[in-house]
């Protein structure tokens, strides 16, 4: 007897819920207040509108390929890959002369740009160096000061 009364129970809450959802009889038409023209935002300023960003990478290799040296020369050399060996005056200039990590002896003048600084100055006895810290994103520069090495004469 219990197992009719609780399927005699469940089909007429289930049939209420049915009646519930069941369209309103059709009353009065009621005119819904629209907010003034006025106030209503633009979509630009809204909060919650999604732009598209669309992706535009810079660098268009194959990115499961190594960095060669042939891009990395592309890009400049590094301040600690310098090694200051002199440095010479031609025509009123001075100029330091440097070679790079793959060896290649060159003569630069105050105010070359590296990749990660600039020659700033030439004494007598050593070239300064202005390097930015990689570090900061604020543009600090540390001095590096490199004296003139002596090649080993034989």
């Amino acid at each position: 007897m219990q197992p009719r009364i609780v399927y005699l129970l469940a089909s007429v809450f289930s049939s209420l819920a049915v009646i519930a959802q069941a369209a309103p009889p059709a009353a009065k038409a009621t005119a819904v207040p629209t907010p003034a023209a006025e106030q209503q935002v633009p979509l630009e300023d809204e909060l919650l509108v999604i732009k598209p960003t669309p992706y535009k990478p810079k660098l268009n290799r194959d990115p499961f390929s190594a960095p060669t040296d042939v891009e990395n020369a592309s890009k400049g050399d590094l301040i600690d890959d310098i090694a200051v060996k002199g440095r010479i005056v031609t025509n009123g200039k001075v100029l330091a002369v440097v070679t790079d990590s793959r060896g290649n002896a060159r003569w630069l003048p105050a105010g070359y740009k590296f990749r990660d600084g600039e020659l700033f100055e030439i004494t007598e006895k050593a070239v300064v160096f202005r390097q930015r810290d990689v570090n900061s994103t604020s543009g600090v520069f540390r001095t590096v000061v490199r004296p003139f090495k002596r090649e080993g004469g034989k």
